[in-house]
């Protein structure tokens, strides 16, 4: 009986698991309570292709992951196509997006501690350890928590499966048996990328562990392996490059603007000491990092010089672990190589660091740090008594149980998009980009509320933080625009709509929807010059759009050239034959060339399509009582009062 009781508290694969699972689900049940929040618009409810359902696959796997005019993303069809049949399924129900987000995450969780015991022969208890940490880290509610997401967690697991079909490879003593296991591994690696670029650094860590296993002496089962996982890296990086089109901006990444190599290595140092704090003390959260929240740093900057020796002195050390054959050496190497892309060295990274980025590599890190410490733990134990075991297994509790009343915190604080910058803005004051998007956030807010108090209340927050944004970043256009937008549509005062307008085409006269509306102000404001040549601008830049080629036809006719008005205005009663505006406009020009009954005419045209102009009114008006028709000229002046 006794025998029997040890047993129960003896680890094994089984019991491992489900601990895992247990503690998966009590770190994070709460997020199927959860809404949609942050990007999950984009990805999900409001994804044209998507909302198709499985309809929309074959439009999802021949069309870039986002586009509109000014940005492509690249391919990312897996989660999209999961999304779609989600939607079929079950609708448009976060509840459900956020159960199979969380499912998708327990089974990383299973796979990376089958991956530590199985392909890399960890003892099961750091396995155990590595895999628990990895279950419970905070710096992973991002990818939980956000259904936009998925695409971290099925990257992850379709690279964990190539890993495994990898390791099977060179077990195989067949070739037979080695093709089947290849062309697996191809498979995974493709849906891999395919589900996002987060396992491209796979390339280089299956290099470094195949030299650590000594599989390099097999030329003729080593090169294929390594040629064929660089031969599909280097070809769908190459097929992402030819359809991508996303520049990095200023305000998401300072380093955007630098060229020179001193900024990059420095912010590059930043960068990794913030991931390397992150993974120690995951505290505090960011839904976006951007602009000024980890300042640009040079090679000499304190910052960068203690990262730069702690993580030479990590990586040295690490190397020569990794010819003792320590595997934990590996899994260092193998972190700096996954962090690598995120660190700002090679290009930009969006945001400058993010806590998704760490997915990936945290899976090495905390494998490395696990493994080194119950190595080391585990002799010293040998040698004198167990107290350091006990130390180290409190030391684990309290540090699990601190990491998961912040998992469990956090997934609340993601209910929703309003709840979760409102909860990190506190400390993003740096932030440009953040201060704005919950600026914008807020506005939207207020537009929804049927209450004035409520709408009033969101409208307040909503002008603090965009002052907050502009503050930090003058010369960003964005914020006055949106400023801009309040006064005008919000709260009716046209005096400091103009005011933001101008600012912000002062600052960027490109931006197409920043000049409409300050070419509207000045319109209202009654310079007819200014706003004909912005509008005439606006023309050249988008012909196709109605409201542009309203006012601008209007503006010609108002500025002295008719004709001019009249042969535009065409344009517009051939895009738009059912808007009032080209009406009004064709109206305007007979009035002016003296053909009051065709001016009449399109004016009643207008009026019956929704013209709410008193020009027309009062036009109509006045021909109505010369033609005798005071019925309908009674009938204008009850609408017009």
């Amino acid at each position: 009986m006794i025998k029997d009781l040890k047993n129960i508290f003896v680890l094994d694969g089984l019991r491992a698991k489900l601990l895992l699972i247990i503690c998966c689900v009590i770190c994070y049940v709460n997020v199927v309570k959860n809404d949609y929040a942050l990007d999950d618009d984009f990805a999900f409810y409001n994804n044209q292709y998507v909302q198709m359902g499985v309809k929309g696959i074959p439009d999802i796997l021949t069309h870039p992951y986002y586009s509109d005019r000014n940005l492509t993303f690249d391919y990312r069809p897996v989660a999209s196509i999961t999304f779609a049949i989600e939607k079929e399924l079950f609708g448009n129900n976060p509840h459900i997006s956020h159960g199979i987000n969380l499912f998708f995450y327990i089974i990383c969780v299973l796979m990376v501690l089958g991956l530590l015991t199985e392909v890399f022969g960890l003892n099961i208890v750091p396995a155990f350890l590595t895999a628990l940490f990895f279950a419970i880290h905070p710096a992973h509610i991002e990818v939980v928590a956000s259904i936009k997401n998925r695409e971290e967690l099925l990257s992850f697991i379709f690279c964990l499966l190539a890993l495994f079909s990898i390791y099977r490879f060179f077990l195989q003593p067949t070739p037979k048996g080695r093709f089947v296991y290849l062309l697996f591994t191809i498979i995974c690696l493709l849906l891999s990328f395919a589900s996002k670029l987060t396992s491209i650094p796979i390339f280089g860590i299956v290099a470094v562990w195949l030299y650590f296993k000594e599989w390099h002496r097999q030329p003729k089962l080593f090169y294929p392996v390594l040629g064929v996982i660089g031969i599909v890296s280097a070809l769908y990086m190459m097929k992402i490059l030819s359809i991508s089109n996303r520049p990095i901006f200023d305000l998401e990444n300072p380093l955007a603007l630098y060229t020179d190599l001193s900024s990059k290595i420095g912010t590059t140092a930043a960068s990794l000491l913030f991931y390397f704090r992150f993974m120690w003390v995951p505290y505090p959260f960011s839904f976006f990092y951007g602009y000024n929240t980890i300042p640009v740093a040079h090679i000499e900057d304190p910052v960068a010089v203690l990262s730069i020796f702690l993580h030479l002195a990590i990586l040295v050390y690490a190397v020569i672990l990794f010819f003792r054959k320590d595997i934990s050496g590996f899994f260092v190497i193998a972190y700096f190589i996954s962090v690598s892309v995120y660190s700002n060295i090679l290009m930009p990274y969006t945001g400058i660091v993010s806590e998704r980025a760490l997915f990936f590599p945290s899976l090495w890190f905390i494998a490395a740090a696990c493994n080194f410490v119950y190595n080391k733990v585990t002799a010293i134990s040998e040698k004198t008594s167990n107290t350091p075991k006990i130390a180290l297994m409190s030391f684990a509790s309290i540090l699990l149980t601190v990491y998961g009343v912040l998992d469990i915190n956090r997934v609340s604080q993601w209910h929703d998009t309003v709840t979760l910058m409102g909860s990190d803005v506190k400390h993003l004051s740096n932030s440009a980009l953040a201060n704005y998007f919950y600026g914008c956030v807020l506005k939207s807010k207020a537009e929804e509320q049927v209450d004035t108090a409520a709408q009033n209340r969101y409208l307040a927050e909503s002008k603090k933080y965009l002052y907050v944004t502009s503050s930090v970043s003058p010369g960003y256009p964005y914020t006055y625009f949106r400023l801009g937008l309040i006064y005008r549509y919000d709260r009716y005062t046209p005096d400091s709509a103009y005011y933001y307008f101008k600012k912000a085409y002062t600052l960027n006269a490109t931006l197409t929807e920043v000049a409409y509306q300050y070419g509207r102000t000045e319109y209202e404001f009654g310079d007819m010059k200014i706003a004909s040549d912005v509008f005439a601008d606006l023309y050249q830049k988008i012909p196709g759009d109605t409201f542009t080629v309203f006012y601008h036809a209007l503006l010609l006719m108002k500025t002295g050239h008719p004709a001019e008005g009249h042969q535009i205005n065409a344009v517009m009663m051939q895009m738009a034959p059912t808007y009032y505006q080209s009406y009004f406009n064709e109206a305007l020009y007979y009035q002016m060339t003296g053909d009051t009954d065709n001016a009449a005419k399109n004016y009643e045209t207008s009026v019956r399509f929704g013209c709410t102009d008193q020009t027309a009114y009062r036009y109509l008006i006045d021909y109505y009582l010369k033609q005798g028709r005071t019925d309908d000229a009674n009938r204008l002046r009850k609408l017009l009062l």
